[in-house]
């Protein structure tokens, strides 16, 4: 079986040369610009709008050795205009309507559109979302650990963080930082974050708050007791079109599921939204799902089961939490799914599943 071939997308590369460039007039080092061209690779070599993340890093890393900048991942994102990339624009058009509605955006909208997407702009770095009993947590794990470098995690985090500020005031409120041995030198992070990173063992992490005055998860489900506006104009077509384009080779039963874990306990996860978000009829949809052997209701079926699965397990959620997140509109009819699926209960499956999956912080 053939790797899985990571790329960026052109307009994070050129956005990030820009911003070098900047950088290097900032520091009165100008007469470097020339060297860092010179050792840029040709971008129209590729075709269409990726490059391979092999090059990419190949480049970071000459011109770190060049300039021998120990955190010229963070310089290189404060200075790059983050409403120029394809995930502001698309993330920007998902929730127009609710901004022109001057309807409140809930944060974990946000976060999950910023995880789902991530790889539009780069796939340099997987974003994940982790729901806490009090936080939420945004995970930066590199694609490629053997030839990620410290800077792009960097920058990944930073860009994270720059894009969500775009749409929303909460701060956060703790980092967490594995890619590097010590924090010397770091008071660049709290700079540019609000916040000194902290040394962990494993895990880099983005740390904000989960609501206020909110004491369950259940308050975070948009399609159960909360303005109808929102969900009616909750929609994430554009940015679900970016990712079809930059990904064409993605079955429809991956896109699919793709959406459905975006948009589940958000929005009405039915074969009606999804055919929306996809532009394609209904019939249609459950044509090409039928030429892969499969079904929309299997397709969501094992949705929810993965869903299920991660915050029970790997996230130690309350099932009364999970039943709300995967957009149940009582804990009862999610217990009695629950059981259908697995012959116990969610709480049993997770006192047999926990300690196998618990993560280690």
């Amino acid at each position: 079986m053939e790797d899985k071939k990571f790329t960026v997308h052109k307009s994070m590369v050129l956005s990030n040369r820009k911003a070098l460039a900047l950088y290097l007039f900032k520091i009165n080092r100008a007469d470097d610009i020339p060297k860092i061209m010179a050792l840029s690779v040709d971008l129209d070599t590729f075709i269409g709008d990726r490059v391979p993340l092999e090059i990419v890093t190949r480049e970071i890393d000459l011109a770190v050795q060049l300039l021998q900048e120990e955190y010229i991942g963070l310089k290189i994102m404060e200075l790059t205009d983050v409403k120029a990339l394809p995930l502001y624009k698309g993330i920007k058009l998902c929730i127009n309507p609710l901004l022109k509605a001057e309807l409140e955006i809930p944060f974990i909208v946000l976060c999950r559109l910023v995880s789902r997407y991530f790889k539009v702009i780069t796939e340099s770095i997987q974003v994940t979302l982790v729901i806490e009993k009090s936080l939420l947590r945004l995970d930066f794990n590199p694609s490629m650990p053997e030839l990620a470098n410290n800077h792009q995690i960097d920058g990944v985090i930073l860009a994270v963080h720059k894009i969500l500020a775009e749409f929303s005031a909460l701060q956060p409120v703790r980092l967490t930082i594995a890619h590097r041995n010590s924090t010397h030198g770091s008071e660049l992070y709290k700079k540019l974050l609000g916040i000194p990173a902290e040394l962990a063992s494993k895990k880099n992490s983005l740390y904000y708050p989960l609501m206020k005055n909110y004491s369950s998860q259940s308050n975070l489900n948009l399609s159960a007791g909360a303005d109808i506006s929102i969900e009616s104009s909750f929609f994430i077509g554009p940015l679900h079109y970016m990712l079809d384009k930059e990904f064409p080779d993605l079955s429809y039963a991956e896109r699919c599921q793709h959406i459905l874990m975006t948009i589940i306990g958000l929005s009405e996860a039915t074969r009606e939204t999804v055919a929306q978000v996809l532009n394609m009829s209904v019939s249609s949809l459950q044509r090409r799902l039928r030429e892969e052997e499969t079904s929309f209701q299997k397709v969501l079926l094992h949705t929810k089961k993965v869903m299920a699965d991660k915050f029970l397990v790997e996230q130690n959620l309350s099932a009364t939490d999970v039943a709300f997140l995967l957009g149940y509109q009582s804990h009862s009819q999610f217990f009695q799914a629950f059981k259908r699926w697995y012959s116990m209960t969610p709480m049993a499956y997770q006192k047999l599943h926990r300690s196998h999956s618990r993560s280690d912080y």
